[in-house]
């Protein structure tokens, strides 16, 4: 994801060399600039997301329609992505991480997982016995892999799947097991029943991290570079609302996602509703503290008289 400069040598080496090499390798150095040209673009294109850190803030079953990712299959479950300004910092033992300056987007859970997991590919221990990266998408499940002998093939007239969803308390993500191949249908059969007394890795949650994550990091060069995780959210995030970011794409800031975020996650979209109750709470106290007022003038004109 670095932004370079080097498509415009190449595509002039490539141009001037077609003349005394093969057809095919030109075409070759030319695709290869092509594809430099794009990557640079790219990094341009998104380089705003530097002055940002990512944190998960939420997770929901309840989307008003699914949606189609980049393979064109349908997800039915989606993350609440917020990009807090680096600046300000982000808070990790927050929910919402940050109070102002921040974007909203909502990618597709499973395109989400995806992408985290290739970014902490090579920072995490796998189980030998659970590949859980496996699992990032709905995949089939097999009982017999883990079956002994004398229970080997008790299921095979169903069909299982694991996947990844919303934990229950709407904040994280778990993996859970299914029956069938979109994942939306929670077998009655727990886990440890039909994986001969296994325990489902990360049942409860804590599959991705809801920490605060910088946008950028340095790559083997010791160069700084977008988040490749970071990118991808955004690319494939159909919803955004952006109105409080000082930092956007060229393009301006998107709030085409804002009231369907809203809609969606009420409590964490924005801090208004707290500061729409504290203004109620004043108000009641002020007019209380008039009335007690108007009320002890009276009473002690009354005393007077």
């Amino acid at each position: 994801m670095k932004l370079s400069t080097a498509f415009v040598a190449l595509t002039t080496l490539a141009s001037a060399a077609a003349k005394s090499i093969s057809s095919g390798a030109a075409q070759k150095m030319v695709r290869s600039a092509r594809k430099l040209e794009e990557a640079a673009q790219q990094e341009e294109d998104y380089a705003f997301l530097g002055y940002y850190e990512a944190k998960v803030v939420g997770c929901t079953k309840s989307l008003e329609s699914p949606i189609m990712n980049e393979q064109g299959e349908y997800e039915y479950e989606a993350v609440l992505v917020r990009l807090c300004p680096s600046e300000a910092g982000c808070d990790s033992s927050s929910t919402g991480g940050c109070k102002g300056g921040f974007g909203d987007m909502l990618v597709g859970l499973s395109t989400f997982v995806e992408a985290y997991f290739e970014d902490q590919r090579d920072n995490m221990q796998w189980d030998d016995n659970f590949q859980v990266d496996k699992f990032a998408k709905c995949e089939q499940y097999n009982p017999d892999e883990n079956a002994d002998d004398a229970n080997r093939g008790a299921w095979e007239n169903y069909q299982f799947f694991i996947g990844p969803t919303c934990s229950d308390d709407g904040l994280g993500v778990k993996l859970e097991l299914f029956t069938d191949e979109d994942c939306t249908q929670v077998s009655e059969v727990d886990f440890e029943t039909v994986s001969n007394g296994w325990t489902l890795p990360y049942g409860t949650g804590g599959l991705i991290s809801t920490s605060c994550n910088s946008c950028t990091e340095y790559n083997n060069n010791g160069e700084l570079e977008l988040r490749e995780s970071c990118v991808r959210s955004y690319q494939n995030a159909p919803y955004k609302c952006e109105t409080g970011m000082e930092y956007y794409s060229y393009f301006g800031q998107n709030v085409q996602g804002c009231e369907l975020i809203t809609a969606t996650f009420p409590a964490k979209s924005s801090g208004s509703g707290g500061k729409v109750f504290g203004w109620i709470v004043l108000a009641l106290v002020v007019v209380g503290l008039a009335g007690y007022v108007v009320w002890w003038r009276k009473k002690k004109a009354s005393a007077s008289e």
